[in-house]
């Protein structure tokens, strides 16, 4: 079996990795992204913000958003506009924030396998090559790396590019620091509430030992996710009668929604913040989750991921500057960390109900950053 020489290897094939190597192909590199996405793990509807949709369209994408609102797909409903958020933070007392005022207008739920296929499909239409496998090796050789899949295959790359989410695989296998915030694990189910079925908002409640988000998937189901501590998460995981307790306890969440017929499987992500100190190397760039991944209070998981996508490719193209490019990614990287940080302890501090409970304490304490 030949060693496959190329420009570019992109290990993860998300919204993150995908983008950089649309980006890539598009500038006439040869790009490989290897992934399997089939064995990824299961992702419900999320919302893809407003300001996500307006960075696709910049990048030449508007035919894939409005693909999104306007299109029907088998067993998949169109993407619906977000009307905003509805929070129970600080008190039972509802307060609504409306994307009418969103300067750059409403934001989508979509299906995010969906969503992902498409813009895989809009990164091969460039002549990126997609391998499914996984990457279980690579080492610097003079200027190229040699990477080694899981199926003995041999590429040659002049850069490689992490975009394999929170496992952060070759960042593992290139043995570079990361940093980890407070422990933070999401619970995930399906769910019909009792009432307002066809409420279109984003809902955030803060509960004693957490908090639980809430937002409809499709026109007979929603999703809700209990954020909460490993110990609670455990409990929750093994025992359904706690998920209709904290629904009842939840005074304004309940007054709203009442009552939650729950789907049977509970799905279980470790969600903590996490980031790189150094986000890029010679030869190597992280992008996405892998180079850093948000609590998903902040809302801005997929913003971040294109964002990152197109740095790490616009990192790549001006590779020729590379001294001086690499200051720029670190310092730009280095102030979304500490803008991000400011502001998820400026949210949970805002909540002081249970200013003594664990996970309260825990999460009302900045982290220190680069």
């Amino acid at each position: 079996m030949g060693t496959l020489n190329i420009d570019v290897c992109i290990a993860g094939s998300g919204p993150a990795g995908t983008i950089a190597a649309r980006q890539l192909a598009q500038a006439g590199l040869s790009v490989m992204l290897i992934d399997r996405p089939a064995h990824k793990t299961h992702k419900f509807g999320e919302t893809l913000p407003s300001a996500a949709i307006r960075l696709l369209n910049k990048l030449g994408l508007s035919s894939l958003t409005e693909q999104l609102q306007t299109a029907s797909h088998s067993n998949v409903n169109h993407s619906e506009r977000v009307g905003g958020n509805m929070t129970f933070w600080g008190s039972n007392i509802l307060s609504t924030t409306d994307s009418i005022h969103d300067p750059y207008g409403f934001g989508l739920r979509i299906d995010r396998k969906h969503f992902d296929e498409l813009l895989r499909k809009e990164a091969l239409s460039q002549g990126t090559i997609l391998y499914p496998s996984d990457v279980i090796a690579l080492e610097k050789n003079n200027e190229s790396w040699l990477i080694e899949l899981e199926d003995g295959k041999m590429i040659q790359a002049k850069w490689v590019v992490d975009a394999t989410g929170r496992s952060a695989k070759l960042i593992r296998l290139l043995g570079i620091q990361r940093h980890r915030g407070v422990p933070l694990v999401a619970l995930y189910r399906t769910c019909t509430p009792e009432k307002n079925l066809k409420l279109n908002r984003t809902i955030i409640s803060a509960s004693q030992h957490g908090w639980i988000y809430a937002g409809k998937i499709n026109d007979h189901q929603w999703v809700v996710g209990y954020h909460t501590t490993p110990k609670t998460a455990t409990q929750f995981h093994h025992d359904a009668k706690q998920w209709q307790q904290i629904i009842r306890n939840n005074v304004g969440l309940y007054n709203l929604l009442g009552n939650f017929e729950f789907g049977k499987d509970v799905f279980s992500h470790d969600v903590r913040s996490s980031w790189l100190e150094q986000p890029m190397g010679q030869g190597w760039v992280a992008c996405g989750d892998a180079l850093l991944a948000f609590d998903p209070i902040a809302g801005q998981g997929l913003f971040n991921a294109i964002y990152t996508g197109m740095k790490a490719a616009e990192t790549i193209l001006s590779s020729t500057e590379y001294t001086h490019h690499r200051a720029d990614y670190l310092t730009e990287i280095n102030q979304i960390i500490k803008t991000y940080e400011n502001r998820r302890y400026l949210l949970y501090k805002q909540e002081q109900r249970w200013s003594e409970n664990p996970f309260w304490q825990a999460h009302q304490t900045i982290t220190k950053t680069t």
